[in-house]
């Protein structure tokens, strides 16, 4: 069993960052996920980081890190659609990726697509219209 939840501390999302084998973005939020015990009581480790900016007109991930093993696990995913989901609800209406937060592979898994600009983003109007549409567009 797994959670995702924002990192709601510097220090800790310091830490996480340097768990996972990734750069530390001050100034970012931060979103995690993290597997439970059976009894949901605890917390047994760290799954996955995801860093990230906003402002009203869009979002950046600047990175996303996975422990080691963990690269194919759906919690990942789920962390993913955990930080679309916040900002979609926060009306910002596109989320990109930086070329290094994560692989290409991973980032086409996530439905980043590169757009007419050259990055690699998601259009949260759309995609949250149409996640299955979306998710095939451009294949």
């Amino acid at each position: 069993m797994f959670q995702v939840t924002p990192v709601r501390s510097r220090d800790l999302q310091a830490e996480m960052a340097a768990s996972v084998g990734c750069p530390f973005f001050d100034n970012t939020f931060a979103f995690c996920a993290v597997e439970l015990s059976d009894d949901a009581k605890e917390v047994r480790g760290l799954i996955a980081l995801c860093q990230f900016t906003y402002s009203p007109e869009e979002a950046v991930i600047k990175s996303v890190g996975v422990m080691p093993g963990s690269e194919g696990d759906e919690a990942v995913t789920v962390l993913i659609r955990g930080v679309m989901s916040f900002l979609n609800r926060a009306e910002i209406p596109f989320i990109y990726a930086d070329d290094t937060a994560a692989t290409p592979e991973q980032l086409k898994a996530w439905s980043f697509r590169r757009c007419e600009d050259g990055r690699l983003g998601i259009d949260l109007q759309k995609f949250y219209r149409s996640p299955c549409h979306y998710d095939h567009e451009g294949e």
